[in-house]
């Protein structure tokens, strides 16, 4: 007897793109010296924001390279929720003192920034607005290695980096294989020293990614998988690292998360909570972590109608007892233990802590509906009245 393809349920098939080399281990970021060497690097660039200019690790990563025989520069202009025009200075600035590697030292910010700037020094003749979406990038940029100070975008494994374009007053993304780091080298030990607050909010937007990954329309069965890892170590170790920073062990463990997450995501995408998040940082310079905090709850809310079932590995995967629940009650548990995260370690939750005017609903829902590549994969269909709804309820 033949068996046809439709008598199986068979697996959907999916593309798996993370950096050539991945090191996790704590104290691995000494290490990017000697990684930039073996890329074949002479003049290797860190890239950094103002604050992590005086970081005792960037002067000992730099003091290494030139024991190397490298001759390193320093780029510390990178903004939270970078815009694009930064992207061109850069880039001239790569061009001009011919760097040939990039290392990104910090948050997802200056990740983003070094994988675009990358491209952008070896691509001077393409906009990056023609770039926005999806694999519009046409070639690979300088080698770059990532080092993240925080937990929470998972930049360093993605193929995305998110902008802000001043004159829209909107964030948009940039999905490439050409984004992808050469090597990313996860040490929890640099995040030991993050304030309660940047732990909380970067923290909370590696649990939406873990979340949205699993639910979302791309999603894959690795995708699902990762994401319920992801999602376990996360919800387990956040508040530890929120209320004890120096337990090594939990920040370990909330790096892992961020991580696995931010390989989740890149093959699955985002959905309705990263789409409705981007006019919040692109007018009102929400930071990309709080504004996906804020709108988690809501935004979930709304999905959970037609998809309860969906919900349920997601409530095992955080320890929530399911056990004699209908499909409805697991997922709405799954839902208040989410919220009883933030709560227990401070994240804002309403857009009106963030001086957002309630008015503003009905202009950041044509804003948030632009973004199609995200709104597309959320699990219920989103349209303006039911954006427009999200934002009401969540101010």
């Amino acid at each position: 007897m033949i068996i046809s393809e439709n008598d199986i349920k068979l697996m959907r098939p999916f593309k798996f793109r993370i950096p050539h080399e991945v090191i996790f281990e704590s104290g691995c970021s000494f290490l990017a010296p000697e990684k930039a060497l073996q890329l074949g690097s002479k003049r290797p660039l860190f890239i950094t924001g103002s604050k992590m200019a005086k970081s005792k690790n960037l002067a000992a990563l730099m003091e290494r390279s030139s024991e190397l025989g490298m001759n390193p520069g320093h780029w510390d202009n990178v903004e939270p929720e970078p815009p694009v025009e930064l992207l061109e200075a850069a880039a001239k600035e790569i061009r001009k003192g011919s760097y040939d590697c990039l290392i990104a030292l910090g948050g997802g910010s200056s990740m983003d920034f070094a994988k675009m700037a990358a491209v952008m020094a070896e691509n001077p003749d393409i906009k990056v607005s023609d770039m926005v979406g999806s694999e519009k990038i046409p070639r690979k940029g300088l080698p770059t290695i990532m080092i993240p100070t925080t937990s929470g975008s998972g930049s360093e494994v993605s193929a995305v980096a998110v902008f802000s374009f001043t004159e829209e007053n909107m964030k948009k993304g940039i999905s490439s294989r050409f984004l992808v780091s050469d090597i990313a080298l996860v040490d929890p030990k640099l995040t030991l020293d993050l304030p309660p607050h940047i732990t909380a909010a970067s923290g909370m937007d590696a649990l939406v990614h873990g979340v949205e990954s699993f639910l979302s329309l791309g999603t894959n069965q690795l995708t699902q998988d990762l994401a319920l890892i992801a999602i376990s170590n996360i919800y387990a170790n956040l508040a530890e690292c929120v209320l004890n920073g120096s337990n090594l062990n939990a920040r370990e463990a909330q790096s892992y998360g961020s991580m696995v997450a931010g390989m989740a995501f890149s093959m699955s995408g985002t959905a309705g909570v990263h789409a409705m998040a981007y006019p919040l940082g692109g007018k009102y310079h929400v930071p990309h972590g709080e504004a996906n905090t804020a709108l988690l709850r809501w935004v979930m809310e709304y999905s959970i109608e037609g998809c309860e079932e969906k919900f349920i590995p997601i409530a095992k995967a955080m320890g929530v007892p399911v056990n004699g629940m209908s499909a409805c009650e697991a997922a709405r548990a799954a839902l208040q233990a989410i919220v009883e995260l933030g709560e227990k370690i401070g994240v804002k939750t309403r857009l009106r802590e963030f001086g957002i005017p309630k008015e503003a609903a009905s202009e950041m829902a044509e804003a948030a509906l632009k973004e199609v590549r995200l709104m597309s994969n959320n699990p219920r269909p989103l349209d303006f009245a039911a954006v427009k709804k999200i934002y009401e309820n969540a101010w």
